[in-house]
């Protein structure tokens, strides 16, 4: 059994993770300078339409459920729990005018996870597409998550105490639009007296659209010179998207994406690719008596690192990729280890019988 003293660490350890390969941490990213008032009244127009444009209902075209694991680790071995969260990836597409859509929503379920655990976030990205379907015009970037400041378990447990006895919980958004000659992003960190959790999706973006488009926050930009030497205005998410293509495709790594985020140049590297011939999982769900079992096969396993070039800072990750039929393309498994002591995964929740290909 492991220790209670262990499970209160990586609960807490966990809830500082969030997804944090998906939604670049705002904290660190809240360095660059801030626009000057007129340049930010100059924008706010700008940003109220990306607002528009995120609000917009997309044709969802595939639905990922994911299933949370967190670790932590306890000198001489990991102790953690199977599912105390999840969650789930998006991808979908706008007609008029032609637009790719993804999101992701990753973190605890205050349900499952101990201590009620409630740290979680949200991203989405809409890449307006040309005429020819190639070379993207333009993206706007929305995320938002549950703040947390804490560098150790007790600062967390700290903080944790300090929402629930002053009733104020901390968020952190951002809006982010670029397009091949600009990025302008603004942010807003605030305090709620609701707790929203991952299952309040609805209700939180409400009052997250709420703050972005009356809350003066902090507007940010790129000088014209740097942002031309990236040119790219895809974001994370379809940056993502796009080196696991090319992992798919058999391209040659290191192959190396730039994007910029909340004024700040970043640099996406898929470092290898590695075939697995078969993965099976085996997690301890909530309520259930029989263990959660799925077996994979003819896998590729996709290391990618996201580094802030302007800050000097990054972070890796690892998906582990379908590679045929429907789960051509997909995440059956994602990998993340922020430090040494701490791991979270993801698993793809399918049905206990399938017959997609390379699920067996």
């Amino acid at each position: 059994m492991v220790h209670r003293r262990a499970l209160r660490q990586w609960a807490l350890a966990a809830a500082g993770c969030f997804f944090a390969l998906a939604l670049v941490n705002l904290s660190r990213a809240q360095t660059a300078p801030a626009q000057p008032a007129e340049k930010q009244q100059v924008t706010s127009a700008e940003l109220r339409r990306a607002i528009e444009e995120i609000r917009a209902a997309p044709h969802l075209n595939a639905e990922y459920d994911y299933i949370m694991t967190a670790r932590v680790r306890l000198l001489l071995f990991w102790a953690g729990q199977d599912d105390v969260g999840g969650g789930y990836i998006r991808r979908g597409s706008f007609t008029d005018p032609p637009a790719a859509f993804f999101q992701i929503v990753m973190g605890s379920d205050p349900a499952k996870a101990p201590r009620a655990i409630n740290r979680w976030g949200a991203a989405v990205e809409r890449v307006r597409e040309n005429g020819a379907g190639d070379n993207p015009e333009s993206s706007t970037f929305f995320g938002f998550m549950k703040v947390y400041n804490g560098k150790s378990v007790s600062e967390m447990q700290k903080e944790l105490d300090r929402e629930k006895s002053g009733h104020a919980f901390l968020f952190s958004a951002i809006l982010n639009r670029a397009d091949r000659n600009e990025s302008v992003a603004k942010s807003v960190p605030f305090a709620t007296d609701t707790d929203f959790n991952i299952h309040q999706l609805d209700q939180a973006e409400a009052v997250v659209f709420d703050q972005l488009e009356h809350t003066e926050g902090k507007v940010r930009s790129m000088a014209p010179g740097e942002f031309r030497s990236c040119g790219r205005p895809e974001g994370f998410l379809s940056s993502v998207a796009e080196l696991v293509d090319d992992a798919l495709a058999g391209h040659n790594t290191p192959e190396s994406l730039c994007y910029v985020y909340n004024g700040q140049l970043f640099r996406l590297t898929l470092n290898r690719v590695t075939p697995v011939e078969r993965e099976t999982v085996k997690l301890s769900l909530n309520g259930k008596p029989q263990p959660y079992v799925r077996e994979y096969h003819n896998l590729l396993r996709a290391r990618i690192e996201n580094f802030n070039e302007t800050m000097h800072q990054g972070s890796s990750f690892e998906l582990l990729l379908g590679t045929t039929g429907a789960l051509r393309g997909v995440p059956v498994k994602i990998d993340y280890q922020p430090n040494w002591w701490f791991q979270v995964e993801l698993n793809l929740k399918t049905p206990e019988q399938s017959d997609i290909a390379g699920l067996r």
